[in-house]
């Protein structure tokens, strides 16, 4: 694309699926240049479309991101994209996705005006976390620290078993996750961070070095999405992951009134419900619904298709505890002769990538499935010449 073209059109395709609420992202294909910023316009109805973009302070072609809130499957829809003399959305006052730093403690994230979550990265923690998660109604969504397993920390990243260390307990001697920088990517249609940390053992020696990508959307009141993009890199020598059901790779344990022992009813792809039919079974997707304060909820884990040993394992339990967990294959199978040990050697990385889907109503009602696919199939966005 020119570099002194200012407008230009796409063509959104929904594909096999209906689309609802539906993030999409693309490449612009030019720079946004300081001081402007890019309309998106639907073609069909004239209206304007909030977006946001990574890349819009540099000379770089931002990825633009914004909401579909409807497209039915099998059609498509025309949106025209402008450069405009406006300012950037990059700071606090932004429409939509906002976050707010607090030196040393947390990244607050606020969607509308009203909280979404923190995510935690306070000196002292074992490990960084995002609490607390609010969802339809306001209701909190996931528990900090239960007296009966105080390391599960509301939705976290852990392992038990990390070359010898255990980065998943916070029992005497425990490894640690130490975040080291944290910076705010975007705001508006979209708002991210970008968090590096290292792996360290309980003697401070670094074990591996930690980026992780989060993202969530201005979407309506009564759903809420949280995208983890983790990135693992042996930057100090290879690293041994041992086979140990006690690990995420991520982490959430619920609201106790979302509990399968008091409200909670957990359901994966495949059709499995409770906990009989689906801890250790593996699954594209797992859903933990119920009650909490009189409002019916859930929370749904999606694992990416990229992921290692996709569909992943989930270690999902009655008492609250749900991790996406590839590791752990020994304990689910019953088996010893299947491993869910995995090497990565010096220098090399290890990748992945969830999204949480936090809903109003039951699995159904919120039809985790498709949503599952405007994530993991997605709606194909086209240049118009």
């Amino acid at each position: 694309m020119s570099a002194d073209v200012t407008r230009f059109a796409i063509e959104v395709a929904a594909g096999n699926h209906d689309r609802r609420h539906c993030p999409v992202s693309f490449t612009a294909g030019i720079a946004i240049p300081a001081g402007k910023s890019l309309k998106l316009t639907d073609v069909a109805c004239g209206a304007s479309i909030p977006v946001s973009y990574c890349g819009c302070c540099c000379n770089e072609k931002p990825v633009v991101t914004f909401v579909l809130d409807g497209l039915p499957a099998g059609s498509k829809r025309e949106f025209l994209a402008e450069i405009i003399d406006a300012p950037s959305c990059c700071g606090e006052g932004c429409e939509g996705v906002t976050l707010t730093h607090v030196p040393g403690d947390r990244v607050d994230i606020a969607i509308g005006g009203q909280p979404f979550t923190s995510y935690v990265i306070r000196e002292g923690v074992a490990r960084p976390y995002c609490y607390p998660v609010y969802g339809p109604a306001g209701v909190e969504m996931t528990n900090l620290g239960p007296a009966d397993h105080v390391h599960h920390r509301s939705m976290y990243i852990a392992q038990g078993e990390v070359n010898g260390h255990d980065n998943w307990s916070e029992l005497q001697g425990h490894a640690c996750t130490v975040n080291k920088s944290v910076a705010i990517v975007s705001q508006g249609a979209m708002g991210g961070l970008r968090a590096t940390a290292d792996w360290v053992t309980s003697g401070g020696q670094p074990i591996l070095q930690e980026q992780v990508c989060l993202c969530t959307y201005a979407l309506p009141d009564n759903v809420r999405l949280l995208d983890w993009d983790i990135t693992w890199s042996a930057c100090y020598g290879g690293v041994f992951f041992g086979d140990t059901k006690e690990a995420g790779t991520l982490s959430v344990r619920v609201n106790e009134q979302l509990e399968g022992r008091h409200t909670g009813l957990i359901t994966n792809a495949y059709g499995g419900v409770t906990e009989s039919e689906t801890w250790g079974k593996r699954a594209p997707w797992c859903d933990y619904s119920g009650q909490v304060d009189g409002h019916a909820v859930g929370l749904a884990i999606f694992d990416h298709p990229d992921n290692l040993r996709y569909p992943t394992y989930w270690h999902v339990r009655d008492y609250g505890l749900f991790t996406a967990n590839q590791w752990g294959i020994h304990d689910f199978t019953g088996d010893w002769s299947q491993r869910g040990d995995y090497a990565l050697p010096k220098g090399q990385q290890l990748r992945f990538r969830f999204r949480v889907y936090i809903h109003e109503g039951t699995v159904t009602d919120a039809r985790t499935a498709d949503r599952y696919h405007d994530w993991a199939t997605p709606p194909t966005v086209s240049l118009l010449v």
